[in-house]
């Protein structure tokens, strides 16, 4: 396995997919203009004709395409005739601790053919199903599988209609540097330290990384420590100290003020909100 793709893998492995709403819908008519979701908009359209318009694009829907429109994109979902579509669609989120968008690390276009139309559909309605039950653990664990499959069949469909796009995955020195932060936000990065290792300006590297991942490497780290110390401050008895220290912080009040700029709540505070939530199970009050 090259370093490429270890670098990937590992941050897939802290990815969580969040599926916020899905459907399939059968249309005769469809007006939907100047859309704009804070989440991708997927939708394969099974049966039917349609138009998708981004900006002064305009895309031909036909049966077996896939619609992927990535967050905050403005875009237009219409029909111009009354045969029957049927399309299965979803809203979801695919992030690292809220803070990086996983398929922003590929170069994945706008709509494509799916590759395995009838698996997907298998797949999509055996989700809906378990979507459907609640209140069994293997059920749930079994519906998480079947989330991940789905996208795992959308990805595999746009990567084999380009077999380059995994090594397009952006410039190979600044995926190892998000890979560093990802597993280990508490270490003593600073932008002076990947500028030399990358013999890079300072400057360069932290703009160049903002265009590829949304945010300077320092934001990075710092939302990746916020997010694992609110995990910590839910999921175990760690004092504040403790916490702030394992997340290489230097001193209470740098925690503090960090915490509550992005939090807008002191540790303690959000930890007494949660108090119901040790060990990820809710306590009897």
């Amino acid at each position: 396995m090259n370093d490429d793709v270890m670098d990937l893998d590992l941050l897939l492995q802290n990815a969580v997919l969040n599926i916020i709403e899905f459907d399939i819908n059968t249309r005769h008519e469809m007006k939907t203009y100047n859309r704009v979701r804070p989440c991708y908009v997927m939708s394969y359209h099974k049966k039917g004709n349609a138009k998708l318009r981004i900006g002064d694009e305009i895309y031909a829907i036909v049966p077996g395409t896939v619609i992927l429109i990535p967050p905050n994109v403005p875009h237009d979902h219409f029909k111009e005739n009354a045969d029957e579509s049927v399309f299965l669609w979803s809203h979801f989120t695919f992030e690292i601790a809220g803070v990086i968008d996983v398929l922003k690390l590929f170069q994945i276009p706008i709509t494509f053919k799916l590759r395995d139309s009838v698996e997907f559909e298998k797949v999509f309605m055996q989700y809906n199903e378990l979507k459907q039950q609640t209140g069994f653990l293997p059920r749930t664990i079994l519906r998480k599988a079947k989330a991940l499959e789905l996208i795992y069949l959308v990805l595999e469909s746009a990567i084999r209609m380009d077999q380059d796009m995994v090594m397009k995955i952006q410039s190979r020195s600044f995926l190892e540097i998000l890979a560093r932060i990802i597993q280990n936000p508490e270490q003593d990065f600073t932008l002076a330290h990947f500028a030399k290792e990358l013999n890079m300006h300072p400057t360069y590297i932290s703009n160049r990384f903002k265009e590829l991942y949304g945010r300077s490497p320092i934001q990075v780290q710092r939302e990746m420590k916020i997010h694992k110390a609110k995990t910590l401050l839910k999921t175990t008895q760690l004092s504040i100290t403790e916490i702030a220290q394992s997340l290489g912080f230097i001193g209470i009040p740098n925690f503090t003020r960090l915490f509550k700029l992005y939090v807008g709540t002191s540790p303690s505070h959000y930890r007494e909100i949660n108090k119901n939530k040790i060990n990820g199970y809710f306590s009897k009050s």
